[in-house]
């Protein structure tokens, strides 16, 4: 008897457990709190991988990982899990110089891109969302305008944000009109 009733109690728990795992396109506030939003379809998988671009002479190197990850905000009584994309660069210079390296020590907990989102501006569209780190705040999206095979396209654009007169960018942005964020407008990536 007491096997049966471990074995039912097991069972109860899976049930639930299985209970409380969700398609990826599941708004969050449809679902229970600790449940996970689960990439059950593999949508994420293409992205996931190295992949290179060229621009200006400089080579873009972006790396996107697909990661479970928690979203929790203070004092939220509603957390939950999710399979997210996040990424992190590596741009050369056309003389061989390293300018920026974040993948070689890849932030999981604050990465420099996040998503994938759909576009706001057209629905056929995914779009990552870029947090470049030390601009003061500034943040942008990539549209990923066309995804054929291994190659996808990128457009960059910023989001409104508020001005910090404290920037130490300040001077950059006056004088060059934009923030040194040292990414292109468009580009071409292919997976690696």
């Amino acid at each position: 008897m007491k096997k049966i009733l471990l074995i039912i109690q097991f069972l109860s728990i899976f049930t639930f457990c299985n209970a409380q795992i969700y398609p990826l396109n599941t708004s969050p506030s449809d679902i229970p709190s600790n449940a996970y939003i689960k990439d059950t379809n593999n949508e994420l998988d293409k992205y996931v991988g190295m992949w290179k671009g060229v621009w200006n002479g400089k080579i873009l190197f972006l790396e996107l990982r697909k990661i479970k990850t928690y979203s929790s905000i203070p004092n939220d009584t509603h957390p939950y899990y999710k399979d997210r994309i996040l990424g992190e660069r590596k741009v050369i210079a056309s003389n061989g110089t390293v300018e920026i390296d974040r993948i070689t020590n890849f932030d999981i907990q604050s990465p420099e891109f996040s998503g994938i989102g759909q576009s706001l501006k057209n629905i056929n569209w995914k779009r990552l969302y870029f947090y470049p780190k030390n601009m003061c705040r500034k943040t942008a999206t990539l549209d990923i305008t066309n995804f054929t095979g291994n190659q996808m396209t990128l457009h960059f654009e910023y989001l409104p944000s508020i001005i910090d007169p404290n920037c130490q960018h300040n001077a950059y942005v006056d004088q060059y009109g934009d923030f040194p964020i040292n990414f292109p407008k468009d580009i071409v990536l292919t997976k690696q």
